[in-house]
């Protein structure tokens, strides 16, 4: 039986071994695609687009204080208490049965008005005591309906708080989906920045691999040398010490570069098991010549003086809050009653029992001098805000000065270091003739290649940089992706 076990986990361990391992699948990056998907499915701008939708839900709450309010209440009570007799029908003996249905439409305004609409009707039903020779209706129904309006006539003149108070909620959310757009923008710029990370790294590690390779070849040459009698003492392991450095350095290398694809697939949000290809051009692209952008159209000046407009709105409202409540209240109603509800509802709608009143109502507290502290929060928010949107105004305009001027000089750097690359390698192919030939040191032919090495990981580190300078000039400009980005409430 063991043996049968035995063979039966052999022979599926063997099954398991002929089974095909799937290939990884390869994605083919550009720079283009890397932001289209950094947009379009990285976490990253999840997170943003989710952080700024809770921005909403104070505006949201502003606006609820003009909600419609619907409010109904219905009970029943039996009255059976104690009462002094000053009628037949107030004998504690009697039973008294009432149901009192209430409903209410209650809507406040922009315009300092609120509007109330009433219904209520009260139906009785007695019992009275079997001693009363003339008893009142057993059976009665009570209908009341009528409209209140209440209009601000000195605090909240007309709604001048109320309006304030809107304007400045729904500028400060305005304000803040402009900057989701800024933010967006920094996630598409460290997707490139951590696509160039990973381009470079790989580079990297094919340029040690590379060195390596040259370095095999150089010690083979030394040895053959060194067999035929040709080479200086210590030439042999000077050139093998150098090429186990290089396979130090491949291992290094390989192993950011793993790190660098990892990261770029995460924030991706693509298959962390995923082969990635990038796709490059071999032209280094020139330095584009641009207009100047006004600065009254970058996202963060105009985020920044809706600020300013809510501060002021909210100001507003604080002064016009500061002076007691005045309001004119006016009231209509009309009522029935009869033994029937249909009596008492046909008296309603006929309007031949009407209830008229007018009046004023007034109210101010006082003693802790909150309305003057609210005044002078406001003004005090409103000279930041101001403050903010000068700084602002010459900041944006160092911005992208300096971003210019970065792209210009990694321009200029990537270049040079070109050029330096193409130099260095021609010292080596020199060197490298002049040492076969015997006629150098095997030093300089080392300090040839190892410089040539640094200068090909400096040019496509010039390169990389020069990339992510442009792509940070055309954030500085609002350019790197469009101002409408829609969010996920939106989609």
């Amino acid at each position: 039986m063991v043996k049968k076990i035995i063979l039966l986990l052999c022979a599926t361990s063997t099954a398991w071994a002929q089974q095909p391992v799937a290939a990884p699948k390869v994605i083919t990056l550009t720079q283009k695609k890397v932001a289209e998907l950094a947009l379009q499915q990285g976490y990253r701008t999840k997170e943003v687009n989710l952080q700024y939708q809770q921005f909403k839900l104070p505006y949201v709450e502003t606006l609820a204080r003009y909600d419609w309010l619907l409010n109904a209440a219905t009970g029943y009570e039996q009255d059976k208490q104690a009462q002094l007799l000053t009628s037949p029908s107030l004998d504690p003996h009697n039973k008294i049965e009432r149901y009192n249905t209430t409903f209410s439409l209650q809507k406040p305004f922009t315009s300092g008005t609120l509007a109330t609409l009433e219904l209520n009707r009260l139906s009785l039903n007695a019992d009275y005591d079997s001693a009363i020779t003339t008893p009142p209706p057993g059976n009665q129904t009570l209908d009341r309906a009528g409209i209140i309006l209440e209009q601000a006539i000195l605090g909240n003149f007309f709604g001048v708080a109320d309006r304030g108070t809107v304007n400045a909620a729904e500028q400060n959310y305005q304000a803040s989906e402009i900057l989701r757009a800024n933010d967006l923008e920094n996630v598409v710029l460290e997707a490139v920045r951590q696509f160039w990370q990973a381009y470079i790294a790989q580079e990297n590690f094919r340029e040690a691999v590379s060195a390596r390779d040259r370095y095999k070849k150089l010690v083979d040459t030394v040895r053959r040398k060194t067999s035929l009698g040709y080479s200086n003492p210590g030439d042999l392991p000077q050139a093998q010490a150098e090429l186990e450095t290089r396979e130090q350095t491949v291992k290094l290398t390989s192993t950011d570069y793993l790190a660098s694809v990892e990261n770029l697939l995460t924030a991706l949000a693509l298959d962390p098991k995923s082969e990635v290809k990038f796709e490059m051009s071999a032209v280094l692209p020139a330095m584009p010549s641009l207009p100047p952008k006004a600065t009254d159209d970058l996202r963060a000046i105009r985020s920044q003086k809706l600020k300013v407009s809510a501060a002021e709105e909210s100001l507003t409202a604080s002064k016009s809050l500061s002076y007691p409540t005045l309001n004119v209240v006016g009231k209509a109603y009309t009522t029935g009653v009869g033994e029937k509800s249909e009596d008492s509802y046909s008296e309603v709608t006929g309007g031949s029992r009407p209830d008229y009143y007018i009046g004023l109502r007034f109210a101010y507290n006082f003693g802790s001098d909150i309305q003057n502290e609210r005044i002078v929060y406001n003004k005090l928010n409103r000279d930041l805000e101001q403050t903010r949107l000068q700084r602002q105004m010459v900041e944006v305009v160092d911005a992208n000065t300096q971003a210019e001027r970065k792209a210009q000089a990694a321009y200029s750097i990537a270049q040079s270091a070109e050029k330096q690359k193409a130099f260095r390698e021609r010292a080596v192919t020199e060197l490298n003739r002049s040492y076969s030939q015997g006629r150098t040191d095997i030093n300089n032919l080392i300090i040839a290649l190892n410089n040539s090495f640094t200068a090909e990981i400096q040019y496509i580190t010039a390169v990389g940089n020069y990339h992510i300078a442009l792509n940070e000039w055309a954030a500085s400009r609002d350019e790197l992706i469009p101002d409408e980005q829609p969010s996920e409430d939106k989609k």
